[in-house]
């Protein structure tokens, strides 16, 4: 259904909001920048077979 592509994409605009709240509103606009990631974006995401891909390009700061 979903491939790489979207699945970098779907990390790329979970990795904005929790940089746009930090940049707002500090590590409590992070942590809202994060619920509203994994409320919205975390179903469709889970659906895509791939790995974290800011991992692979070393970007991931959670993993």
């Amino acid at each position: 259904m979903f491939g790489r592509k979207a699945a970098q994409k779907l990390d790329n605009a979970a990795a904005a909001l929790h940089d746009a709240g930090k940049k707002v509103a500090g590590n409590a606009g992070g942590r809202a920048g994060d619920a509203i990631a994994n409320a919205v974006l975390a179903p469709i995401r889970n659906q895509i077979n791939e790995s974290c891909t800011n991992c692979s390009r070393g970007k991931c700061k959670k993993h």
